[in-house]
């Protein structure tokens, strides 16, 4: 048996039916949220600038003698700032930093 609605009903279900239609049509709003394709490509830009900005990493000295050499010249780097600046400057103490390392890796080689 088949089921007939109704005129009212009929026409409140075609109304219903066409407002899902046309709400389905119509593209959603922005979302305020989202950044726009401008944003995105200046921060990836920034980004790119950052990562080529970073300082040279060099490689561990492997022998001994690159070593001793490296501590020498760090050590006269610093005499020659310590003539100009304290020793809290921040380049005096990437200089100490950096003897640390290298006084470290002596230390992990052993004695010659």
């Amino acid at each position: 048996m088949s089921r007939i609605f109704p005129i009212p009903a009929r026409s409140c279900l075609m109304l219903a039916l066409s407002f899902a239609v046309a709400a389905c049509g119509s593209p959603a709003p922005p979302r305020p949220d989202t950044p726009s394709l401008e944003q995105r490509l200046s921060e990836l830009e920034r980004r790119v600038e950052m990562l080529e900005a970073r300082p040279l990493v060099q490689p561990p000295y492997r022998s001994r003698a690159e070593i001793q050499t490296n501590i020498e010249a760090l050590e006269a780097e610093r005499v020659k700032l310590l003539s100009r600046y304290y020793p809290q400057h921040p380049e005096i103490k990437d200089i100490d930093r950096m003897l640390q390392i290298l006084n470290d890796q002596l230390k992990l080689l052993g004695s010659p």
